[in-house]
């Protein structure tokens, strides 16, 4: 007598049938996924080698590199104060291959004072993770004669014009703090830019520039050939408590701090994300890393994406407001 299969069970012997081809055919796109990195990741540094920015990314990717066992490298590609490598990791795959160190001088600024916008900083980019503040510092070369902000204002409203300052660009974080000192401080200095950070300490310590704002002239302190002035923020720089504020200096009230950051080109799937996030949020805390990053000007100040999209949008607004009062405008 022949057998004849309920029609529930073939149903059921069906659906599981399906479902492990399913299973199958999804396996790839999973297991690619979760394999991330499986071959080396690079990290665009849009400044040249030296400044704060770099020194941050290549601390970032020595991290990575020994915590996700790929080979993480910077790739430093500087033009257009920032714009040029942030534009790069903006057009590029968003599968985790091509990240971007930057700080909200390449972003922000770079966003606010151009005309057109080279990007949409809330739009274009994955924001992954804050690392650091950088408190901004106004230092002069040593042979200027002022010892304070409103030494160096009276100077340069005797000598109007005479003072030069530098920058690490056109454009630059640098330039839009000192076309916000100038404005608030009702000076007037003429912009020298740079081709980078260190490129403009190197002027500052020669004394073919007389005045930097920028954290990397802390660097210069203890060799004599800068003086630091003040910072440019409302409180002391906990790691430098030495240095006033600039309304303690004899200065303008302002309040004006960088940050330096991980991003992705927009669509930067979440799990990947995810992963770059548990893998540094220790990173600033390491011994080793924490007096590096000191020695450079900058604090630890981790946010993880979701609070560092909200920084982006929030600096935004606030970046924007400033170009109005200082009347900036970059082409």
């Amino acid at each position: 007598m022949q057998h004849t299969e309920p029609n529930h069970a073939k149903l059921n012997r069906r659906q599981v049938v399906a479902s492990a081809a399913a299973s199958l055919l999804g396996a790839p796109a999973a297991h690619a996924q979760d394999a991330w990195p499986n071959r080396s990741v690079t990290i665009v540094s849009p400044y040249p080698p030296g400044g704060t920015n770099d020194t941050v990314g290549r601390m970032v990717a020595e991290h990575l590199t020994r915590t996700l066992g790929q080979s993480f490298v910077v790739d430093n590609r500087p033009g257009a104060a920032g714009v040029v490598g942030s534009s790069s990791v903006m057009r590029a795959k968003p599968d985790g291959y091509t990240l971007l160190s930057a700080n909200n001088g390449a972003l922000i600024v770079q966003a606010t004072v151009k005309t057109p916008s080279p990007y949409d900083p809330s739009n274009q980019f994955t924001p992954i993770m804050k690392f650091v503040d950088a408190g901004q510092f106004i230092g002069v070369n040593a042979d200027l004669p002022v010892k304070t902000v409103g030494e160096l204002i009276a100077l340069a409203k005797r000598e109007p014009g005479k003072l030069n300052y530098s920058s690490a660009g056109i454009g630059s974080f640098g330039q839009f703090c000192g076309e916000y000192f100038k404005l608030l401080a009702g000076v007037d200095m003429v912009h020298i830019p740079s081709k980078g950070s260190a490129a403009a300490i190197t002027e500052l310590i020669s004394g073919r520039i007389q005045v930097m704002i920028d954290p990397l002239v802390l660097s210069q302190v203890q060799s004599g050939r800068v003086r630091v002035l003040s910072t440019l923020n409302r409180e002391r720089f906990p790691s430098y408590p030495q240095f006033p504020t600039i309304k303690e200096s004899g200065g303008p009230e302002i309040n004006i701090t960088g940050w330096f950051g991980l991003l992705g080109p927009a669509g930067l799937p979440q799990d990947i994300v995810r992963k770059i996030e548990s893998a540094c949020r220790n990173l600033v805390n390491e011994p080793d890393n924490a007096r590096q990053l000191l020695t450079a000007g900058v604090r630890p100040s981790v946010l993880d994406s979701g609070p560092f999209a909200a920084l982006v949008a929030s600096d935004l607004k606030l970046y924007a407001d400033i170009k109005t009062r200082a009347r900036m405008e970059v082409e």
